[in-house]
């Protein structure tokens, strides 16, 4: 059986853009803070693909789903690229 899906919320979406907007490319920031911002969009968005996979049934649910897994994969990515800076900060990462 499914689990039952939490509904995104407005207030959760403008945080998110919230914490996006301080880690903008003009600002240099934190790395680990990038990560954390990447890791809770792809949260969002399987959250807002499961929703709608559920209560909207379309043949783009799928397409949904591989952005939230594709975004998981870049929050990954970020992770590790933070995890190594602050294990080797000696090393140029580009």
């Amino acid at each position: 059986m499914n689990e039952p899906v939490t509904p995104v919320t407005t207030t959760e979406v403008a945080n998110l853009l919230t914490q996006l907007r301080t880690l903008s490319p003009r600002q240099p920031g934190d790395l680990a803070a990038r990560a954390a911002a990447l890791a809770a969009k792809a949260d969002l968005l399987t959250r807002i693909a499961d929703q709608h996979a559920r209560d909207w049934p379309c043949p783009h649910a799928e397409q949904a789903r591989q952005v939230a897994h594709d975004a998981h994969v870049v929050a990954a990515h970020a992770r590790a690229v933070a995890e190594h800076a602050r294990t080797d900060p000696e090393d140029n990462l580009p």
